[in-house]
């Protein structure tokens, strides 16, 4: 049982390094998008804000898994894990795109 804690504990850990990872390349994005032309602008600061808004998610599902600690439900858990890949496929296409 306190092998699954450490473990657990771990993964909080490296889903937190993640999101503060992301949280700098957003703010990377931003500055990009500042750096567009205006209709280009327009778009990429769209998905500014939409990554913002799946990071502020991610966070919101992250912290309420760490408040429920050891009783934390298989559904909370999943809606971690669902939030997370939603947010990590969207990265993937900002960064595409933010390359491109």
């Amino acid at each position: 049982m306190e092998e699954e804690k450490k473990e657990a504990q771990v993964k909080l850990e490296t889903l937190e390094a993640q999101l503060k990872e992301w949280g700098i390349d957003l703010e990377t994005f931003r500055a990009k998008a500042g750096k567009a032309k205006t209709k280009a602008k327009v778009k990429l600061n769209n998905e500014v804000a939409a990554l913002r808004t799946k990071i502020d998610e991610a966070q919101k599902k992250l912290e309420e898994l760490k408040r429920a600690g050891d009783a934390a439900s298989g559904e909370l858990k999943k809606g971690v894990e669902i939030a997370w890949t939603e947010l990590k496929k969207a990265f993937d296409s900002a960064t595409a795109k933010f390359k491109g």
